[in-house]
């Protein structure tokens, strides 16, 4: 069973594009300070506080995604080993892009800690496994540098992909290039991640990007891109509200319930019964179906 883990692990890490370095992090320690963020948190706090505590801040450390992997790694590997080559890689591509500069052994403790964090009888093991597998979230450079070019290029190292053009930008006194990219303003940024890579047709792969894009664009012909939605203000909050937001979630989906009461005959005991006559009307105010995943 270790040995198909790691070589599923290894697929995922061989599928990803590769970066310029040949340089690979042993420990998860390493991994994390290679991706650290330390410099975009004392400049940025405000967008820094706001992803701390999003979904992307917790894209590993999340107690539904780590189920979700677990489930992955003991039942679908024995199942549908192609599938779960597939589905596997694309879960590590997005949850932590970073992966790809993990050596063997690194991301076979990662799949390791992965089910300790989940299943485990001792908690504090549970715990410490979940506290290591933190340091590896989606940060600022899993969307600023790994994901700043889409599906088709490969990033630079030492750059920062954003939406605007910034003259003297302060990432240079890190060692950072700044460079626009457009693809930051559009759905297509996020669809990277929400939706399936581009070889997978559409009908056979339905995502929320493309519930989006036929129920939303294409039929309604609205225009506006989940940033708009999801990252709202002129700032951009970096709090990526979702469902996991009761306010939000409010405002997605409008709820309307009509009663009446009525009576109905219990033909076990043969006698009339009160009951109510419920009409209830959902509307979605989404950009996509809800729910959705």
């Amino acid at each position: 069973m270790r040995f198909r883990l790691l070589f599923v692990f290894l697929l995922a890490v061989a599928l990803t594009p590769q970066s310029v370095s040949a340089k690979k992090a042993s420990t998860i320690d390493e991994l994390a300070e290679m991706y650290s963020i330390k410099h975009c948190a004392e400049c940025h706090k405000d967008k820094y506080e706001e992803w701390k505590t999003s979904s992307m801040g917790n894209s590993l450390a999340d107690p539904r995604v780590l189920k979700g992997m677990r489930t992955f790694i003991r039942l679908a590997i024995d199942r549908e080993e192609e599938l779960e080559r597939k589905a596997l890689t694309i879960c590590l591509n997005c949850h932590i892009p970073q992966i790809k500069d993990a050596t063997p052994e690194l991301v076979l403790h990662i799949g390791d800690l992965i089910l300790t964090a989940v299943e485990d009888k001792d908690e504090a093991k549970r715990e410490a496994a979940k506290k290591d597998l933190s340091k590896l979230n989606l940060n600022c450079l899993g969307c600023h540098n790994l994901k700043g070019t889409g599906f088709h290029s490969t990033p630079e190292e030492k750059v920062i992909y954003g939406p605007r053009d910034i003259e003297d930008s302060p990432h240079e006194g890190f060692g950072y290039k700044t460079v626009k990219s457009e693809l930051f303003t559009v759905s297509e940024f996020c669809a990277q991640c929400h939706h399936c890579p581009p070889s997978v047709p559409w009908n056979e792969c339905p995502t929320i990007f493309t519930s989006y894009v036929d129920e939303f664009v294409i039929k309604n012909g609205r225009n506006e891109t989940c940033q708009d939605c999801h990252m709202e203000g002129k700032k951009l909050s970096h709090k990526f509200l979702g469902p996991n937001n009761l306010d939000f979630l409010k405002s997605s989906v409008s709820l309307t319930v009509n009663a009446r009461p009525t009576r109905y005959i219990d033909i076990y005991e043969n006698e009339k019964m009160p009951a109510v006559i419920l009409q209830v009307t959902l509307k979605n105010h989404a950009g996509h179906e809800i729910p959705h995943g």
